[in-house]
Protein backbone atom coordinates (compact mmCIF):
# COMPACT_ATOMS: atom_id res chain seq x y z
CA UNK A 1 0.00 0.00 0.00
CA UNK A 2 1.03 3.29 -1.40
CA UNK A 3 1.83 6.04 2.07
CA UNK A 4 -0.76 8.42 0.27
CA UNK A 5 -3.50 5.40 0.72
CA UNK A 6 -2.45 4.55 4.03
CA UNK A 7 -3.26 8.88 5.05
CA UNK A 8 -6.35 8.32 2.79
CA UNK A 9 -7.76 5.40 4.93
CA UNK A 10 -6.50 6.46 8.50
CA UNK A 11 -7.31 10.00 8.56
CA UNK A 12 -10.22 10.01 6.34
CA UNK A 13 -11.59 6.23 5.83
CA UNK A 14 -10.84 6.20 2.12
CA UNK A 15 -10.14 2.95 0.73
CA UNK A 16 -8.93 4.00 -2.75
CA UNK A 17 -7.65 0.33 -3.56
CA UNK A 18 -10.87 -1.36 -3.12
CA UNK A 19 -13.38 -1.69 -5.10
CA UNK A 20 -17.33 -1.57 -3.96
CA UNK A 21 -19.95 -2.75 -6.84
CA UNK A 22 -24.19 -1.48 -6.89
CA UNK A 23 -26.98 -1.11 -8.73
CA UNK A 24 -25.43 3.08 -8.59
CA UNK A 25 -21.90 2.15 -8.29
CA UNK A 26 -18.79 0.28 -9.81
CA UNK A 27 -15.54 1.00 -9.77
CA UNK A 28 -12.60 1.35 -7.21
CA UNK A 29 -12.27 4.03 -4.52
CA UNK A 30 -14.87 4.50 -1.82
CA UNK A 31 -15.61 6.08 1.56
CA UNK A 32 -16.24 3.49 4.62
CA UNK A 33 -20.35 5.03 5.10
CA UNK A 34 -21.11 3.88 1.61
CA UNK A 35 -21.11 0.19 3.21
CA UNK A 36 -23.86 1.95 5.46
CA UNK A 37 -26.05 3.81 2.81
CA UNK A 38 -25.89 1.47 0.44
CA UNK A 39 -27.28 -0.97 2.96
CA UNK A 40 -30.10 1.47 4.01
CA UNK A 41 -30.73 1.79 0.43
CA UNK A 42 -31.40 -1.94 0.46
CA UNK A 43 -33.23 -1.78 3.75
CA UNK A 44 -35.45 0.91 2.30
CA UNK A 45 -36.12 -1.21 -1.16
CA UNK A 46 -34.16 0.65 -3.54
CA UNK A 47 -31.26 -1.68 -4.08
CA UNK A 48 -30.96 -5.37 -4.08
CA UNK A 49 -27.03 -6.20 -3.99
CA UNK A 50 -23.67 -4.80 -2.88
CA UNK A 51 -20.48 -6.11 -3.34
CA UNK A 52 -16.54 -5.57 -1.86
CA UNK A 53 -13.50 -6.76 -3.52
CA UNK A 54 -10.50 -5.71 -1.62
CA UNK A 55 -7.12 -5.03 -3.27
CA UNK A 56 -5.82 -8.56 -1.88
CA UNK A 57 -7.12 -11.43 -0.48
CA UNK A 58 -7.97 -11.46 2.86
CA UNK A 59 -7.60 -15.36 4.74
CA UNK A 60 -8.32 -16.09 0.88
CA UNK A 61 -11.82 -14.10 0.50
CA UNK A 62 -11.47 -11.98 -2.74
CA UNK A 63 -15.36 -10.57 -2.20
CA UNK A 64 -17.63 -9.88 0.05
CA UNK A 65 -21.24 -9.75 -1.05
CA UNK A 66 -24.66 -8.63 0.63
CA UNK A 67 -28.28 -9.61 -1.45
CA UNK A 68 -31.83 -8.38 0.16
CA UNK A 69 -32.86 -11.58 1.90
CA UNK A 70 -36.06 -13.25 1.95
CA UNK A 71 -37.65 -11.15 4.73
CA UNK A 72 -37.48 -7.37 4.87
CA UNK A 73 -34.79 -7.02 7.83
CA UNK A 74 -32.30 -9.54 6.90
CA UNK A 75 -29.46 -9.72 3.98
CA UNK A 76 -27.59 -13.00 2.81
CA UNK A 77 -24.05 -12.46 2.97
CA UNK A 78 -21.69 -14.28 0.48
CA UNK A 79 -18.14 -14.77 0.60
CA UNK A 80 -15.67 -15.96 -2.26
CA UNK A 81 -13.29 -17.86 -0.23
CA UNK A 82 -10.04 -20.02 -2.02
CA UNK A 83 -12.50 -20.29 -5.21
CA UNK A 84 -15.20 -21.47 -3.66
CA UNK A 85 -18.56 -19.44 -2.37
CA UNK A 86 -20.15 -19.58 1.62
CA UNK A 87 -23.40 -17.89 2.94
CA UNK A 88 -24.19 -16.34 5.85
CA UNK A 89 -28.15 -16.22 6.00
CA UNK A 90 -30.62 -13.86 7.31
CA UNK A 91 -28.26 -11.19 8.78
CA UNK A 92 -29.41 -8.39 10.32
CA UNK A 93 -28.83 -4.85 8.75
CA UNK A 94 -27.22 -3.41 11.52
CA UNK A 95 -24.96 -6.79 12.07
CA UNK A 96 -23.90 -6.59 8.22
CA UNK A 97 -22.88 -3.06 8.74
CA UNK A 98 -20.65 -3.92 11.67
CA UNK A 99 -19.38 -7.25 9.47
CA UNK A 100 -18.69 -5.48 5.72
CA UNK A 101 -16.77 -2.68 7.60
CA UNK A 102 -14.91 -4.66 10.03
CA UNK A 103 -14.05 -6.46 6.10
CA UNK A 104 -12.67 -3.13 4.97
CA UNK A 105 -11.60 -1.35 8.20
CA UNK A 106 -9.58 -4.73 9.78
CA UNK A 107 -9.11 -7.01 7.12
CA UNK A 108 -11.51 -9.17 9.23
CA UNK A 109 -13.94 -12.66 8.00
CA UNK A 110 -16.33 -13.14 10.28
CA UNK A 111 -16.01 -16.41 12.49
CA UNK A 112 -16.05 -19.60 10.29
CA UNK A 113 -18.89 -21.03 12.00
CA UNK A 114 -21.42 -18.52 10.73
CA UNK A 115 -21.42 -19.39 7.51
CA UNK A 116 -21.47 -22.64 5.19
CA UNK A 117 -20.52 -23.21 1.16
CA UNK A 118 -23.31 -22.96 -1.36
CA UNK A 119 -23.82 -22.88 -5.30
CA UNK A 120 -21.96 -19.62 -6.71
CA UNK A 121 -25.32 -19.29 -8.75
CA UNK A 122 -28.05 -21.31 -9.56
CA UNK A 123 -27.79 -20.99 -13.50
CA UNK A 124 -30.76 -22.88 -14.24
CA UNK A 125 -32.89 -21.29 -12.00
CA UNK A 126 -32.05 -17.70 -13.45
CA UNK A 127 -32.60 -18.62 -16.72
CA UNK A 128 -35.95 -19.94 -15.40
CA UNK A 129 -37.10 -16.47 -13.86
CA UNK A 130 -35.60 -14.58 -16.08
CA UNK A 131 -37.50 -16.31 -18.75
CA UNK A 132 -41.05 -16.02 -16.82
CA UNK A 133 -40.14 -12.02 -16.10
CA UNK A 134 -39.52 -11.72 -19.69
CA UNK A 135 -42.70 -13.21 -20.85
CA UNK A 136 -44.86 -11.21 -18.58
CA UNK A 137 -43.22 -8.23 -19.44
CA UNK A 138 -43.15 -8.80 -23.37
CA UNK A 139 -46.68 -10.41 -23.26
CA UNK A 140 -45.41 -12.87 -25.95
CA UNK A 141 -44.12 -15.90 -24.87
CA UNK A 142 -42.47 -16.46 -28.44
CA UNK A 143 -40.67 -13.36 -28.21
CA UNK A 144 -39.49 -13.65 -24.53
CA UNK A 145 -38.16 -17.26 -25.56
CA UNK A 146 -36.48 -15.41 -28.97
CA UNK A 147 -34.74 -13.08 -26.56
CA UNK A 148 -33.66 -15.46 -24.15
CA UNK A 149 -31.59 -17.71 -26.67
CA UNK A 150 -29.31 -14.76 -27.08
CA UNK A 151 -28.72 -14.08 -23.12
CA UNK A 152 -25.78 -15.19 -21.30
CA UNK A 153 -26.73 -15.71 -17.57
CA UNK A 154 -23.42 -17.36 -16.70
CA UNK A 155 -22.44 -14.24 -14.01
CA UNK A 156 -23.32 -11.25 -12.81
CA UNK A 157 -22.38 -9.21 -15.26
CA UNK A 158 -24.25 -10.99 -17.60
CA UNK A 159 -26.94 -10.56 -15.55
CA UNK A 160 -26.57 -7.03 -15.94
CA UNK A 161 -26.11 -6.80 -19.29
CA UNK A 162 -29.41 -9.30 -19.76
CA UNK A 163 -31.54 -6.79 -17.62
CA UNK A 164 -30.60 -3.82 -19.78
CA UNK A 165 -31.32 -5.66 -23.20
CA UNK A 166 -34.43 -6.47 -21.69
CA UNK A 167 -35.38 -2.85 -21.33
CA UNK A 168 -34.14 -1.83 -24.48
CA UNK A 169 -36.31 -4.50 -25.86
CA UNK A 170 -39.56 -3.24 -24.37
CA UNK A 171 -39.08 0.23 -25.15
CA UNK A 172 -38.77 -0.72 -28.84
CA UNK A 173 -41.71 -2.71 -28.53
CA UNK A 174 -43.29 0.07 -27.31
CA UNK A 175 -44.62 -1.95 -23.68
CA UNK A 176 -42.21 0.74 -21.96
CA UNK A 177 -41.21 4.11 -22.26
CA UNK A 178 -37.74 5.99 -20.59
CA UNK A 179 -38.75 9.81 -19.25
CA UNK A 180 -36.38 12.41 -17.67
CA UNK A 181 -37.13 14.12 -14.30
CA UNK A 182 -37.90 17.09 -15.36
CA UNK A 183 -40.22 16.24 -18.42
CA UNK A 184 -43.18 18.41 -18.79
CA UNK A 185 -46.50 17.60 -17.51
CA UNK A 186 -48.08 17.95 -21.00
CA UNK A 187 -45.22 14.89 -21.99
CA UNK A 188 -45.62 12.66 -19.38
CA UNK A 189 -49.33 12.51 -19.94
CA UNK A 190 -48.58 12.18 -23.63
CA UNK A 191 -46.31 9.26 -23.08
CA UNK A 192 -48.69 7.43 -20.45
CA UNK A 193 -51.14 7.28 -22.96
CA UNK A 194 -49.28 5.95 -25.46
CA UNK A 195 -48.13 2.93 -22.82
CA UNK A 196 -51.74 2.43 -22.61
CA UNK A 197 -52.94 2.16 -26.13
CA UNK A 198 -49.63 0.10 -26.59
CA UNK A 199 -51.34 -2.41 -23.92
CA UNK A 200 -54.58 -2.22 -25.83
CA UNK A 201 -55.87 -1.20 -22.49
CA UNK A 202 -57.05 2.20 -23.60
CA UNK A 203 -60.95 1.06 -23.33
CA UNK A 204 -60.62 0.37 -19.40
CA UNK A 205 -62.80 2.93 -17.20
CA UNK A 206 -60.16 2.22 -14.25
CA UNK A 207 -57.18 3.99 -16.90
CA UNK A 208 -58.30 7.20 -17.54
CA UNK A 209 -56.69 10.28 -17.12
CA UNK A 210 -57.94 13.21 -15.72
CA UNK A 211 -55.54 16.23 -16.87
CA UNK A 212 -57.36 18.85 -15.10
CA UNK A 213 -56.39 17.20 -11.69
CA UNK A 214 -52.60 17.02 -12.36
CA UNK A 215 -50.30 20.15 -11.32
CA UNK A 216 -48.26 21.34 -13.27
CA UNK A 217 -45.90 22.86 -10.96
CA UNK A 218 -45.19 19.23 -8.95
CA UNK A 219 -42.80 16.67 -10.79
CA UNK A 220 -42.98 13.17 -12.36
CA UNK A 221 -42.63 11.39 -9.14
CA UNK A 222 -45.98 13.37 -7.81
CA UNK A 223 -47.70 12.78 -11.64
CA UNK A 224 -47.13 8.98 -10.56
CA UNK A 225 -48.48 9.00 -7.38
CA UNK A 226 -51.58 10.38 -8.48
CA UNK A 227 -52.23 7.97 -11.25
CA UNK A 228 -51.66 5.11 -8.65
CA UNK A 229 -53.92 6.15 -6.31
CA UNK A 230 -56.65 6.78 -8.56
CA UNK A 231 -56.82 3.55 -10.85
CA UNK A 232 -58.04 0.37 -9.05
CA UNK A 233 -56.52 -2.64 -11.24
CA UNK A 234 -53.40 -1.14 -12.83
CA UNK A 235 -49.97 0.18 -11.60
CA UNK A 236 -47.82 2.63 -13.31
CA UNK A 237 -44.24 1.09 -12.62
CA UNK A 238 -40.90 1.84 -12.87
CA UNK A 239 -38.02 -1.02 -14.26
CA UNK A 240 -34.76 0.33 -12.36
CA UNK A 241 -31.67 0.30 -14.68
CA UNK A 242 -29.65 2.81 -13.24
CA UNK A 243 -29.96 5.89 -15.11
CA UNK A 244 -31.31 9.03 -13.20
CA UNK A 245 -34.92 8.37 -15.01
CA UNK A 246 -38.20 6.75 -15.03
CA UNK A 247 -38.10 3.59 -17.06
CA UNK A 248 -42.45 3.60 -17.15
CA UNK A 249 -44.81 0.59 -17.80
CA UNK A 250 -48.12 0.03 -17.25
CA UNK A 251 -48.88 -3.37 -15.52
CA UNK A 252 -52.04 -4.99 -14.08
CA UNK A 253 -52.15 -5.44 -10.22
CA UNK A 254 -51.27 -9.25 -10.99
CA UNK A 255 -48.51 -8.38 -13.03
CA UNK A 256 -46.81 -5.75 -10.67
CA UNK A 257 -47.08 -8.26 -7.89
CA UNK A 258 -45.15 -11.16 -9.97
CA UNK A 259 -42.65 -9.13 -11.54
CA UNK A 260 -41.30 -7.45 -8.50
CA UNK A 261 -40.75 -10.83 -6.76
CA UNK A 262 -39.19 -12.01 -9.93
CA UNK A 263 -37.04 -9.34 -10.68
CA UNK A 264 -36.45 -9.57 -6.72
CA UNK A 265 -34.95 -12.79 -7.23
CA UNK A 266 -32.71 -11.40 -10.39
CA UNK A 267 -31.28 -8.46 -7.87
CA UNK A 268 -33.44 -5.74 -9.35
CA UNK A 269 -35.87 -4.12 -9.01
CA UNK A 270 -39.83 -3.14 -10.36
CA UNK A 271 -41.87 -0.91 -8.16
CA UNK A 272 -44.54 1.36 -8.27
CA UNK A 273 -43.18 4.12 -10.10
CA UNK A 274 -43.62 7.16 -7.47
CA UNK A 275 -39.98 7.61 -6.26
CA UNK A 276 -36.21 7.07 -7.09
Amino acid sequence: MSFYNWIQEKLFDDYEEWHMKSPDYNRNGFNIVGIDNTLKAMHDGFFMYIELYPPHAIDGCTAMKARVGKTPDAVDIFLDIDGKTYRMADVSYPDAVQIMRAFVKKRRLPDRSLYVEVANLDIKQMLSTFTELATLLLGNAKQANSFMTKAKLNSMEDLEDSWWNLYEKLRSKGRAVELSLKIELEDFIYYVQKLIRSEALDTSEDLTIDTAAFDDSQCIMDWCAHLNSTWKSHKLVDMDVGTDSFVLMVLSNEEFKTAQELAKELLHRIDVAERM
